[in-house]
């Protein structure tokens, strides 16, 4: 059930109740037999509650579990993909304009790609000479080379970065949903100049095959980590806008709905526990208070109206809750048996 039609459906519910215990409450007399009972359902619903919260938490950690295993392969194949750009970037041979990146770090400093491509109000005047006044360097070169930069990182290390990252075959990242969100636009570009429109921005400022040779057996290791199709392959620029496509289309996506499923508490546990505080609360610890003191018969009716009234909207949202529960369960497994029988046939 939806959320705004829940939280409707309860705020009637609720009306409704409030105002038949405003119009005709019980009489003072039966209040000590309600408390009673108000205890001891609000007992059993707490424990069953308990136990069900209990099971999704250990079923949460199962399957973050799963997801984290996943996470940490496509993380890796992200490390590998970050090397091999760094290989890239401190190739001479496939830049054919290598020194206009020294020229462009030296009178454009601070400028990034997400300066260069930055879609704001505010007018930034260095992006903008360089895309309107800039004469004497390539802006292809300097444009695929901070793209690159983005995903990699700078080839002089700067605060932040390991010096050696590249070439420390343990090192892995936690990568985070700000950063995988900056790798998408960078990747795309990659393809763009190497692949898509190559002919026209690409050609002459791009070595096909430029890789030093020193760096070559290490990206032909880190090629194949990446993907197994390219073992026996040597480096091409067209399989470095293949790969990058890849990381945009395929890995990056799911890197990152998988990061994003992986972090904080999911609401369906937020609400089940509100359901439970409501229900432990006003069921069971408010009453035993309530029974503990010497009220007058106005108060008493009162109190334990009103005990009853937020019992029944925690129960309430319980139960609509472990409804769509069991029918996400249902879903999940209604579709794994498709996809067995789709792999089975």
């Amino acid at each position: 059930m939806k959320d705004g039609i829940l939280f409707i459906f309860l705020a009637i519910f609720g009306l409704l109740i409030g105002t038949l215990f405003i119009l005709y409450p019980a009489p003072p007399d039966r209040m000590l037999n309600i408390q009673n009972y108000l205890i001891t359902v609000g007992g059993i619903i707490s424990a069953f509650v308990i136990a069900y919260l209990s099971s999704k938490i250990f079923s949460l950690r199962s399957e973050r579990d799963t997801q984290q295993m996943e996470i940490d392969k496509l993380s890796e194949k992200l490390t590998h993909f970050r090397k091999l750009l760094y290989y890239t970037m401190k190739s001479r041979d496939f830049w054919n304009n290598y020194d206009h990146i020294a020229m462009f770090k030296k009178n454009y400093q601070g400028l990034t790609y997400e300066r260069l491509h930055e879609q704001s109000d505010e007018k930034d005047e260095l992006a903008a000479r360089f895309w309107t006044e800039e004469t004497e360097l390539a802006l292809s070169t300097i444009d695929l080379y901070c793209a690159m930069e983005t995903i990699s990182g700078p080839v002089i290390p700067e605060p932040g970065y390991l010096s050696t990252w590249h070439i420390n075959k343990a090192v892995s990242f936690d990568y985070s949903i700000d950063e995988l969100g900056k790798f998408s636009a960078p990747c795309s570009l990659i393809w763009y100049y190497l692949e898509g429109r190559y002919a026209k921005y690409g050609q002459g400022h791009f070595n096909d095959t430029g890789i030093w040779e020193p760096y070559q057996s290490s990206v032909i290791d880190i090629m194949v980590k990446i993907n197994p199709k390219y073992k026996g392959k040597d480096f091409h620029r067209t399989i470095l806008a293949e790969i990058a496509t890849d990381f945009q289309e395929f890995y990056l996506p799911r890197l990152l709905e998988l990061t994003r499923k992986n972090i904080g508490v999911p609401k369906s546990l937020i609400r089940t526990f509100n359901s439970l505080l409501f229900i432990m609360l006003f069921g069971v610890l408010l009453p035993i208070i309530l029974q503990s003191l010497n009220v007058r018969n106005s108060v008493n009716v009162f109190l334990t109206l009103i005990f009853v009234w937020a019992t029944s909207l925690g129960l309430l949202e319980f139960l609509f809750g472990f409804y769509n529960f069991l029918y996400d369960e249902v879903s999940l497994r209604n579709e794994k048996k498709k996809g067995d029988m789709g792999v089975n046939s």
